[in-house]
């Protein structure tokens, strides 16, 4: 898979003003830029993500600062509610100008 890919999963059954858990993956190296390439000895240069944003509806929910200590394809999971159906949207860039966005739809009863 392509670095910033990214796999939401929400539940199918969200209740009106209930907490759910949003869960996501995306997939990126989270290079911290201090550990050395075993063949030439030379440092593997930082290439991780810096910042995430999630929002519903056009809302924000959080906010995250992301550093270089996170895993390879780091997890997420955050809780929410939702009062209504719409569309939860993840937004995230790395310290290389990388930049993607990735949304799922929700269904509320």
């Amino acid at each position: 898979m392509a670095i910033g890919t990214a796999k939401i999963r929400v539940p199918r059954n969200i209740k009106k003003g209930k907490p759910f858990k949003l869960q996501f993956i995306i997939i990126h190296p989270m290079e911290p830029g201090t550990r050395k390439d075993k063949k030439t000895g030379k440092l593997i240069p930082a290439h991780h993500i810096t910042k995430l944003d999630i929002t519903f509806n056009g809302k924000k929910v959080t906010h995250m600062d992301v550093g270089g200590a996170v895993s390879a394809n780091p997890y997420f999971a955050v809780m929410m509610k939702a009062d209504e159906p719409g569309t939860i949207e993840i937004s995230y860039e790395d310290n290389k100008g990388g930049k993607w966005k990735k949304s799922v739809k929700v269904n509320v009863s």
